[in-house]
């Protein structure tokens, strides 16, 4: 099933706006998180109507960081948690990550990538937008215990670890939006997400 609300897995940088699989349409969520589910059932319902139904739904910070919280989405292997902050066109997400678990117990020598290895605070900031039914996330920047990533370590962590997994993660996504949202503009810790 097709769901808004995806993850950049590389270092648990989740979208509002791109496609997801939830674990289940059964749980007993909080209320905050039940919203959300609701909004991901109706966004997808009404993506099956003829006509679809022209408006615009408000997603916010509070519901999808319980529905994450609660299980809602199965978060990738070595993302222990993720809490999704945003202010106009970029998203932030704060996540612990386990390196050696993203990993999979590849090693690399590399000394730019040993900066990728145990249980750390991980914080992603991307810019986020979509229209005319393309999604677009640029990561601008990562940091680990809040210490700058430098560019090409991320590139080459990214390349090595996530894209084998993952082929069409990277920092730089362009990708077709779900449940025919044709737009989608991030705010204070709110997305407004827009059918055609």
């Amino acid at each position: 099933m097709n769901r808004v609300g995806g993850i950049c897995c590389m270092a648990a940088l989740s979208m509002f706006t791109a496609s997801a699989q939830t674990t289940s349409t059964s749980k007993h969520f909080s209320a905050a998180a039940q919203r959300f589910q609701d909004k991901l059932n109706f966004l997808e319902r009404n993506a099956q109507a003829k006509p679809v139904q022209r408006r615009s739904t408000q997603i916010n910070a509070d519901e999808v960081n319980a529905w994450f919280r609660e299980g809602g989405y199965k978060l990738p292997q070595g993302v222990e948690k993720v809490v999704f902050h945003s202010r106009a066109d970029t998203i932030q997400a704060d996540s612990t990550v386990d390196f050696d678990a993203v990993k999979q117990g590849k090693r690399n020598l590399n000394p730019l990538l040993s900066i990728f290895s145990g249980v750390h605070e991980v914080q992603v900031t991307a810019a986020a937008s979509a229209q005319n039914g393309q999604g677009h996330v640029a990561i601008e920047s990562v940091s680990i215990d809040g210490v700058g990533v430098p560019h090409l370590a991320l590139e080459m962590f990214v390349k090595r670890y996530i894209t084998p997994k993952y082929p069409n993660v990277g920092l730089d996504n362009l990708f077709q939006m779900p449940d025919r949202i044709d737009s989608a503009t991030v705010g204070n810790d709110n997305a407004l997400l827009t059918q055609r």
